[in-house]
């Protein structure tokens, strides 16, 4: 079975990719969009640690959606607990 794997790249010692990621300060400059997002005063950090954007609404964690045949792997911000900027929930949203 290892043969197999071997031959079709996919050998045994290579780790699982992560499946979920969330965005902390600790990561942030792994991910170019969101560091940009960042300086730019697009999103912040609120006192809890947890990035979200101007009116409130949190990033996202990342979902892993795909990996390239070069193992390049491709993530996509999840919308879980996305909420509009002109909803009422922003409207009512306190930052902590």
């Amino acid at each position: 079975m290892s043969f197999l794997k071997k031959i079709l790249g996919q050998e045994s010692n290579k780790s699982d990719p992560v499946k979920r990621i969330k965005i902390t300060k600790d990561n942030l400059n792994l991910w170019v969009i969101f560091e940009k997002l960042f300086k730019e005063g697009k999103i912040k950090f609120d006192s809890n640690g947890r990035l979200r954007y101007l009116h409130g609404a949190p990033v996202g964690e990342l979902i892993l959606i795909r990996t390239n045949k070069d193992g390049t792997r491709i993530y996509k911000e999840s919308a879980e607990e996305w909420f509009g900027p002109e909803s009422q929930h922003a409207k009512d949203f306190i930052w902590p």
